[in-house]
């Protein structure tokens, strides 16, 4: 049997880590071929030229699809056409069997719809789940509709991606792909992790993400909040810099800023490697990214997460909240770092955390069978 051409999008760091044991999956099983587009900010300077990370796992893109370049991060907009129209360029020139995307950024909303016109079929990976405070909530729900198959982290998303009007027989609860990584044999340890970033860690260790809460009437306030919460709580930490999102300049200078004072580092992007390995030796995870909620318990790390963009989403137990406000951060994240809630969230590790996500999302592509063109049944009134 020809094996199936399989595409997977991936458009920056902040999806790659989720798609990498797919991507391996999927490249290595028989019944399929994969076709990895890459583009957007893996192939920016300003954002880590994250593309080499890819490469060093052993994948070469079958295409880079350029939307940004290093003069600054044009508006959502001008990205989402951008990327619209070189997804849908290359999706006419390679007909492929199906294209995979994870998650719900607008350049993911404007894949969704060129797979759409171009009548591909659309695989989802991590539908069905809620970010009340950001524009990806609509986003994530409307590529949902798009979609054809869904591959789901838990049962709370499968009928959520249910009561939407989805087929049941297109549902499947796999688990989050993106915890994979966690069981990885080639994480760089703290010494490499020091060395690589020039600071020596000490105690306690705390990693900071930041983006931009797009439904907030200022979007970039909650960095304003972080960084002043840093000041009241002596650490080490190590701040990841945000991704292309409205607000996302102003979130990137009071974070750089933020990264001056002693025993502090800033970083474009570590890549999927060493960003678990870092989740790996920290004692603490702080900021409003989806990182937090999603790949934080693997590791059993506990996490503060501040303000609203991550509202309504599913949360373990290592996650605790703040509001945008210096003084409650800080007592949250003192809260994180106290011995105890490490070892209450340990006794609640979460399941499906068993290095084969990737895995069963490769085996059910490989046994399913869309009509061409995709059709999806009607939603009964």
């Amino acid at each position: 049997m020809t094996p199936r051409t399989i595409a997977i999008l991936t458009t920056g760091r902040q999806d790659w880590g989720i798609l990498r044991s797919t991507a391996l999956a999927v490249a290595a099983h028989p019944d399929l071929r994969l076709e990895l587009l890459v583009g957007g900010m893996h192939l920016s300077r300003r954002h880590g030229h994250t593309v080499d990370a890819i490469r060093a796992a052993g994948l070469e893109p079958a295409a880079e699809l350029a939307w940004l370049d290093d003069d600054g991060d044009p508006p959502a907009d001008a990205q989402a056409a951008a990327a619209l129209a070189a997804v849908g360029e290359w999706l006419r020139a390679h007909p492929v069997d199906a294209l995979v995307l994870v998650g719900d950024r607008f350049e993911t909303a404007a894949a969704a719809l060129a797979a759409t016109v171009t009548r591909t079929p659309l695989v989802h990976l991590h539908g069905g789940e809620q970010t009340l405070g950001a524009m990806d909530d609509a986003l994530r729900h409307a590529i949902t509709k798009q979609a054809h198959l869904h591959l789901v982290s838990n049962d709370e998303h499968r009928r959520r991606v249910l009561a939407l009007g989805e087929d049941p027989g297109a549902v499947h609860v796999v688990g989050a792909p993106g915890l994979d990584n966690a069981i990885r044999g080639d994480l760089p340890d703290r010494e490499a992790l020091e060395a690589r970033l020039g600071l020596e860690f000490g105690s306690p260790l705390v990693v900071v993400t930041v983006h931009p809460a797009t439904l907030d009437a200022d979007p970039a306030a909650v960095a304003d909040a972080v960084a002043d919460a840093m000041d009241l709580v002596p650490a080490t930490y190590v701040i990841t810099l945000p991704n292309a999102d409205p607000g996302g300049d102003r979130v990137r200078a009071r974070m750089s800023a933020a990264a001056l004072r002693p025993g502090r580092v800033a970083v474009d992007a570590l890549g999927e490697a060493g960003y678990w390995g870092l989740m790996r030796v920290a004692d603490a995870m702080l900021g409003n990214s989806s990182s937090a909620l999603v790949e934080g318990p693997a590791v059993d790390l506990p996490a503060v997460d501040v303000g609203d963009r991550q509202a309504g989403r599913h949360h373990e137990a290592n996650i605790l909240h703040a509001a945008v406000e210096p003084s409650a951060v800080a007592a949250a994240l003192r809260e994180a770092l106290d011995p105890a809630t490490r070892r209450r969230i340990r006794a609640g590790h979460p399941a499906l955390v068993d290095g084969r996500v990737g895995a069963r999302i490769a085996d059910i592509i490989a046994a399913w069978r869309p009509s061409i063109p995709p059709r999806k049944p009607g939603i009964p009134a």
